[in-house]
């Protein structure tokens, strides 16, 4: 995984995602194929709940532990995990909030990017 190409796609997912909501993740956007292609699992949640104990899409519970998320991949399959979820198996994707996303993807470009000297 290229910690570059990592940084520079969660800032962009982000930032389309602030701007445009969850319409975001249906239009042309690839960020499927970007989150395969940075080797990225989209697993539904399964190794980030193992790893945390907390619920894929609960933005609430996710803003009160966020300092404690520190594995990357299990982060990345999780946003990926719930991009697939808004867009395929949501009953309402036009009212799915994109909070939970917002602040997973926040995290993890601060991961990735490492400490602040």
């Amino acid at each position: 995984m290229n910690k570059d190409d990592l940084l520079a796609f969660a800032h962009e997912l982000r930032e389309i995602l602030e701007e445009q909501g969850v319409r975001a993740l249906m239009g042309r956007f690839d960020w499927a194929q970007r989150f395969w292609g940075l080797g990225f699992e989209m697993d539904c949640g399964r190794s980030f709940e193992q790893r945390y104990g907390l619920r894929l899409g609960d933005a609430q519970e996710l803003s009160h532990e966020l300092n404690r998320i520190d594995d990357v991949r299990a982060l990345g399959n999780a946003v990926f995990s719930q991009c697939r979820y808004i867009t395929h198996w949501s009953y309402s994707p036009e009212n799915e909030s994109v909070d939970w996303l917002l602040q997973a993807l926040e995290r993890l470009e601060e991961l990735v990017a490492g400490p602040v000297a």
